[in-house]
C-alpha cells in the first residue's frame, strides 16, 4: 500500500484561497471606514484650530478679521465706489498665522505687496499693490492647517489666460484651502457687498473689508456658521487658496439659498458650483460656529434651516441640525 503524500489537494487549496479572499473582501471596507474617521478627525482638528485662531484674534483685537482685503476682481471696487487704493487680494486667513503656530511666516509676509494678481474687470495691472510675486514663496507653502486629509484634488491653484487669476503671474501654484469664512457670493460681484448692501438681518458673519464681532452674532454664537469646508476644486469656478483671493475664489456661502451642502452633479470628487460648501466626507460637510465647536452638517439638512445657520442675526429660530 502507497503511502498517503503529505499537503493540500487543489480543490483544498482552492478553497483556502476563496477563503482568505472573502476574509480580505468583508475586512477592507472596514479598513477604509476606519481610515476616514481618521482622516474626519484631523478634518476637524484643523477646524478646531481655526476656530480658537479666530477667537484668540477677536480677543486680541476686539473683532474678527474681514474675510478679504482690497479686491482687484470686482468692477465695484472702482466704478461703484471709486476705490483708488491699490489691488491687494489678501485672504484673510494670513491675519491668522500667528494664532495658528505660524508667526515666522507671518513676519515674512510683504504687507507692501498684493498677495495675487488677480484683477477681472479692473482697468489696469497698474493698480496691484507692489509685486506679488514677492508673497508667492510664502502663498505656495502647504499647511496642514488648512488641509482635508480626505481631499485628494489638486492642491494648488493654476491660473488662466491673461489676466493672472494665479497666486503671481509668472510662478503659479498658490496652496488651495479645504476651508474658508462664510461669505456672500455677491462679494464676488460688488466689492464691500457685506458693508453696503446687506441687512442687519441678511448678514454671515464675513466679507471683504468687513469687521463684525461676538456682539453681532445675535441669533446666538452655537446658531451661526463661521468658516465652512469646501471641495479644493469646483467644476464651475475655483477653490480659494489661504492666502489670496482670486476669481470667484472669495469664501463659501453656506446658505441653500446659493447652493445645497455637497451640490456634487455628477462628479462625486467636486462640487458644482463656486462658493458651495461641501466636502467628500460621506454625507456633509463641517464646519465651525461662531462659538468655535465644530459640527458635522448633514447634507440633508432643510434649506430653510442651513441658510438661517449662514446669517448671524436674522431673529429666525433654528430647526434640528
Amino acid at each position: 500500500m502507497r503511502p498517503r503524500s503529505k499537503g493540500f489537494t487543489l480543490i483544498e487549496l482552492l478553497v483556502v484561497i476563496a477563503i482568505i479572499a472573502i476574509l480580505i473582501a468583508l475586512l477592507l471596507p472596514a479598513v477604509q471606514q476606519a481610515r476616514e474617521a481618521a482622516r474626519r478627525t484631523q478634518c476637524k482638528n484643523n477646524l478646531k484650530q481655526l476656530g480658537l485662531a479666530l477667537h484668540n484674534y477677536h480677543d486680541t483685537h476686539k473683532i474678527f478679521t474681514p474675510s478679504s482685503f482690497e479686491l482687484g476682481i470686482t468692477a465695484s471696487y472702482d466704478s461703484i465706489y471709486g476705490m483708488t487704493t491699490p489691488y491687494s487680494n489678501l485672504n484673510g486667513f494670513v491675519m491668522l498665522l500667528p494664532y495658528i503656530d505660524q508667526a515666522a511666516m507671518y513676519n515674512k509676509w510683504n504687507f507692501q505687496h498684493a498677495a495675487s494678481w488677480s484683477y477681472v474687470y479692473g482697468p489696469t495691472m497698474s493698480r496691484m499693490k507692489g509685486d506679488p510675486d514677492i508673497n508667492y514663496p510664502i502663498a505656495k507653502t502647504p499647511l496642514a492647517v488648512f488641509t482635508c486629509p480626505t481631499d485628494n484634488n489638486n492642491p494648488y491653484y493654476n491660473g488662466v489666460g491673461s489676466q493672472h487669476y494665479s497666486a503671481s503671474a509668472n510662478n503659479k501654484g498658490a496652496y488651495r484651502t479645504s476651508y474658508d469664512f462664510a461669505v456672500h457670493y455677491n462679494e464676488y460681484y460688488y466689492t464691500f457687498y457685506w458693508n453696503n448692501n446687506l441687512g442687519p438681518t441678511n448678514r454671515p458673519m464675513f466679507g471683504e473689508a468687513a469687521t463684525s464681532s461676538i456682539r453681532d452674532v445675535r441669533d446666538g454664537t452655537s446658531n451661526c456658521v463661521m468658516v465652512s469646508e469646501q471641495t479644493r476644486d469646483h467644476q464651475s469656478g475655483t477653490a480659494s487658496t489661504w492666502a489670496t483671493r482670486q476669481h470667484v475664489a472669495m469664501g463659501v456661502h453656506f446658505g441653500a439659498d446659493w447652493r445645497k451642502i455637497n451640490d456634487f452633479r455628477g462628479d462625486l470628487t467636486r462640487t458644482h458650483t463656486w462658493m458651495s460648501a461641501g466636502s467628500l466626507h460621506s454625507g456633509g460637510c463641517q464646519v465651525v460656529l461662531a462659538d468655535g465647536a465644530v459640527r458635522f452638517i448633514s447634507e440633508n439638512i432643510d434649506s430653510t434651516t442651513q441658510t438661517r445657520l449662514f446669517y448671524m442675526s436674522d431673529g429666525q429660530p433654528l430647526g434640528e441640525f
